[in-house]
């Protein structure tokens, strides 16, 4: 019973995670110009690229897209104000911010937020480091934290869009 729960729940994030991800090509192809395309599956599980943009300035670049989040994963509501980063996958392995992206794109209610993945991982690695790594969801943001207990061994940190808008390259308005 809880693995068909959680089946429909992990169903439910991929879909709404397509939705961001279609209305992010929309929104740069409208905005930006050049041409948008989906990713293929290998370059989106193994490279962290949702899709690529061929850009009319600088040709080629690959866009990881993050929707909205929760604070927390038992939250009925999605929080505008944060974004969790992750380091380190549920396997251990690299997670997003260690990918092939150029661009990490941030969705929120009201504008898409541009940074580049290298300065994100920086950023996110000052803010935790000499931190030591919490094990229950932390109510701060820029707190390590492993989900352990869910058997998975994942490193992540909440980050507030207020910071994450302060070290964007550019935004677009979604309003």
């Amino acid at each position: 019973m809880v693995t068909k729960k959680l089946d429909e729940e992990l169903k439910k994030y991929y879909e709404l995670g397509k939705i961001d991800e279609e209305f992010v090509m929309g929104a740069v192809s409208k905005t930006l110009g050049g041409e948008c395309w989906r990713s293929t599956r290998n370059e989106d599980i193994f490279k962290h690229i949702d899709f690529w943009w061929k850009s009319p300035k600088k040709g080629v670049i690959g866009i990881d897209v993050k929707g909205l989040n929760k604070s927390s994963r038992g939250d009925k509501n999605f929080d505008d104000t944060i974004h969790w980063l992750e380091i380190q996958n549920v396997k251990g392995k690299n997670g997003w911010l260690k990918g092939e992206a150029e661009y990490i794109a941030f969705r929120t209610l009201t504008d898409i937020i541009f940074i580049k993945r290298e300065k994100l991982l920086n950023f996110a690695l000052e803010k935790i480091e000499g931190k030591e790594i919490v094990y229950d969801t932390p109510k701060e943001c820029y707190v390590p934290y492993k989900r352990l207990k869910w058997g998975r061994d994942d490193l992540s940190l909440k980050a507030l869009n207020s910071d994450l808008r302060n070290l964007a390259d550019f935004c677009i308005d979604c309003k």
